[in-house]
């Protein structure tokens, strides 16, 4: 039991370790080697949910307004597309303990855990507000693990390519309440959601946004 959740702690901070280099921007200087930085826990754990959640990613996406869409239009049928095969946005979600209460992870021990390794450097901006910038560093060491991840495991492919939509769509994405999840209604409820698969609902508003039908098995 004990090495089952040391490979699941494991993969927990390999999935992390994506979302930082995914939510943080690049931070290049003359002295260092490449860095990424993210600037409030509340951004990374905004990102983190919805990478953990394909179905919420889905339904929120679809509820964006349509003008905002329009020019990424074919990255999001695409990425639509993606999470409704093998219904997907079901399988692969990652909820936490607690939810539908409890859907923003807390990152304490994780980031210590990286920190301790110096894969990360975590500078506290000294105040309470999770918005209020502190600077989350994803350090050269965390950034070659990060690109080991990508070249020698395969089924890490899929948060890759979720975590590459979020940050395309991220500036509206990160403006939606959490809290009130309105991009449920008036289909769902933020308990429904947490209790019932996503992919009949996806593929409905799939229909109704892009007029065509979806052949899954839901």
């Amino acid at each position: 039991m004990a090495q089952d959740s040391s490979v699941l702690f494991e993969r927990h901070v390999a999935r992390l370790l994506l979302v930082l280099y995914y939510c943080g921007r690049p931070t290049n200087s003359l002295f260092d080697a490449e860095t990424r930085q993210t600037d409030s826990i509340w951004q990374l754990q905004q990102f983190d949910f919805w990478v953990r959640e394909p179905g919420h990613l889905a339904l929120a996406l679809m509820s964006l307004p349509p003008e905002q869409l329009e020019p990424q239009r074919d990255l999001l049928r695409a990425a639509l597309d993606r999470m409704i095969e093998d219904r997907r946005a079901n399988v692969r979600r990652v909820p936490l303990p607690g939810a539908p209460y409890n859907i923003l992870e807390d990152f304490d021990f994780s980031l210590s855990y990286l920190t301790s390794r110096a894969l990360l450097t975590d500078r506290p901006s000294f105040t309470r507000s999770r918005a209020s910038m502190h600077q989350i560093v994803l350090e050269a060491g965390g950034i070659e693990i990060v690109h080991k991840i990508l070249e020698n495991c395969p089924s890490f492919d899929w948060y890759r390519a979720q975590s590459e939509t979020i940050a395309a769509f991220f500036p509206l994405l990160e403006k939606i309440n959490l809290s009130e999840m309105p991009y449920l209604f008036p289909d769902l409820s933020p308990a429904l959601a947490a209790s019932v698969p996503l992919t009949p609902y996806i593929v409905k508003r799939y229909h109704e946004l892009f007029g065509e039908s979806v052949d899954v098995i839901v």
